[in-house]
């Protein structure tokens, strides 16, 4: 099963997504498709890491996961496929594929050079697709360029933990189609950082000092469900993230965690915990 997936900012009205998958069932018209996403924020690499790493994991091994994000021609960032945990990624050198990995250690990181790079204007459509389909039909990925040892990381996106302050410091990742704002803290860092202690998240003026376990929690009586619409809450995510959520939001209507909380990507927020 050749499985390609595609995540961009390209959005859906112009032709560069329609262009993208045309060009890949030009090359391998039995290919499966499947988009994650087209409507990452330009150029958000947070937003796109935060998408692939939760949703790669779910595609059989051996899938070709190609990002169309920050995907431009730059002597800088060389474009590059990678083999990690099964899986077959194709981007930018632009630390994306450290944000992606987590774990994870690369098998293997091939800098592609199967054709000159410098004469290209659709980079994701010219260069990773012909890889991509290359990698989707069992071709070694040692074939479309050379190897290479490491790839750019990003490090400054990681919570910051402050032993000495019993202080997780995070910011907000990604903003869903709720409005709920997930954080950078993990679950498993929360624990292991905390020890169960008590605690205060503290998100700009708001603070939690629990956290629900699933997002219905925050309702105490279901007969009377519609007095607890608009309740903000702390808890983890399914991707096992923390993040602050509006029961029963609506950005259209009603507003989310996002809208009515002033919070947007890039804000800083903080766990504090109880002295041992």
């Amino acid at each position: 099963m050749a499985i390609i997936t595609l995540t961009t900012d390209f959005g859906e009205n112009d032709f560069h997504t329609s262009s993208l998958k045309g060009a890949i069932y030009n090359r391998m018209p039995e290919a499966i498709v499947v988009d994650i996403s087209h409507q990452v924020a330009p150029f958000d690499l947070l937003q796109t890491a935060y998408l692939i790493r939760n949703s790669y994991r779910d595609f059989p091994k051996g899938t070709v996961h190609l990002i169309g994000v920050d995907a431009l021609p730059n002597p800088l960032e060389k474009p590059i496929a990678a083999e990690i945990n099964g899986h077959f990624f194709i981007a930018n050198d632009n630390g994306i594929l450290s944000l992606i990995a987590g774990e994870f250690a690369p098998d293997e990181i091939i800098e592609i050079t199967i054709n000159k790079y410098e004469d290209f204007h659709f980079l994701a459509k010219e260069l990773f697709v012909p890889v991509a389909c290359h990698l989707a039909r069992g071709g070694k990925i040692g074939l479309v360029g050379r190897k290479m040892d490491f790839y750019k990381e990003l490090t400054l996106l990681k919570p910051v933990e402050n032993i000495d302050n019993n202080t997780i410091t995070g910011m907000i990742i990604y903003i869903d189609n709720y409005g709920n704002v997930v954080t950078n803290i993990s679950e498993k860092l929360f624990y292991q950082f905390g020890k169960r202690r008590n605690f205060t998240f503290f998100v700009r003026n708001e603070k939690y000092m629990e956290i629900k376990n699933k997002y219905t929690d925050v309702v105490e009586d279901f007969s009377q469900e519609i007095k607890y619409h608009g309740r903000t809450m702390a808890l983890f995510n399914s991707s096992g993230y923390l993040q602050v959520s509006l029961y029963k939001s609506n950005l259209k209507t009603v507003g989310g965690a996002s809208s009515l909380l002033g919070l947007e990507v890039g804000v800083n927020v903080r766990v504090v915990f109880e002295n041992p």
